[in-house]
C-alpha cells in the first residue's frame, strides 16, 4: 500500500495541515473510499418512483410533494456521496489523516492502544438481513488526553483488511477480535 500515489491522490490543504500539526511526517500514499452500492441502489428506487409519479402520478399535492421529496434526498445523498468519495484515508510515515466530508481525524502511530475488528448482523425478525464488518482504532486523542478516543473504520475503504493489517505493522499494535471481515 506504500508508496507514490497518482497526482490525483495529493491530499487536499486541511489534511496537510492537520498531518503537519500532528507531525505526522512524510505523505505517502492515499486508500480511497468506495461507493456505498446499497445507497445507489435506493436512490435508484427513489428515482424510478420520482419519474413514475411525473409521468403518471396524480395532479395533487402528494403526488407533487412525493416528487419534490424524492428528488431532494437523491440530490443529498448525491451531494454526501462525492464529499465522502473525494476524502480518504492519507498515510503519512508517522500516522494517518482521513477526511470525510468536513471530519478529519488525525492519529500518530505511536498514539494507537488497540485495534479489534468487529462484525454486527442485522435481521428482520429472525430473517437475516445483512451485516457490517469494521475495524475500530483505539488510540490516545492528542487534545484531551483521553485513552478513550475511536476511530473506526469498515468496508468503504478499499481493502480493508489489508489496512487494518498496515495500521497493525505501523504501530505495533495486534488486530483483535475478528479479522476477516468475510468470515461468517
Amino acid at each position: 500500500m506504500a508508496g507514490t500515489s497518482k497526482p490525483s491522490d495529493t491530499p487536499a490543504l486541511r489534511v496537510l495541515a492537520r498531518a503537519a500539526g500532528a507531525n505526522l511526517g512524510e505523505f505517502e500514499h492515499r486508500v480511497r473510499r468506495r461507493p456505498g452500492l446499497g445507497g445507489a441502489a435506493a436512490c435508484l428506487v427513489i428515482l424510478v418512483v420520482v419519474m413514475n409519479f411525473l409521468v403518471n402520478g396524480p395532479e395533487n399535492v402528494w403526488g407533487r410533494g412525493v416528487v419534490v421529496v424524492g428528488l431532494l434526498i437523491v440530490i443529498t445523498w448525491g451531494y454526501v456521496w462525492f464529499q465522502r468519495m473525494r476524502g480518504g484515508l492519507y498515510l503519512f510515515s508517522e500516522g494517518f489523516v482521513d477526511a470525510a466530508g468536513r471530519r478529519v481525524v488525525s492519529v500518530a502511530w505511536s498514539e494507537i492502544r488497540s485495534i479489534e475488528g468487529e462484525k454486527t448482523q442485522f435481521a428482520i425478525g429472525s430473517l437475516p438481513a445483512g451485516s457490517a464488518f469494521a475495524y475500530e482504532v483505539a488510540f490516545t486523542a492528542r487534545v484531551t488526553g483521553r485513552e478513550a478516543a475511536v476511530w473506526r473504520f469498515n468496508t468503504t475503504y478499499s481493502d480493508v483488511g489489508g489496512l487494518a493489517g498496515l495500521i497493525s505493522r505501523r504501530s505495533g499494535v495486534p488486530v483483535t477480535g475478528l479479522t476477516d471481515p468475510y468470515q461468517l
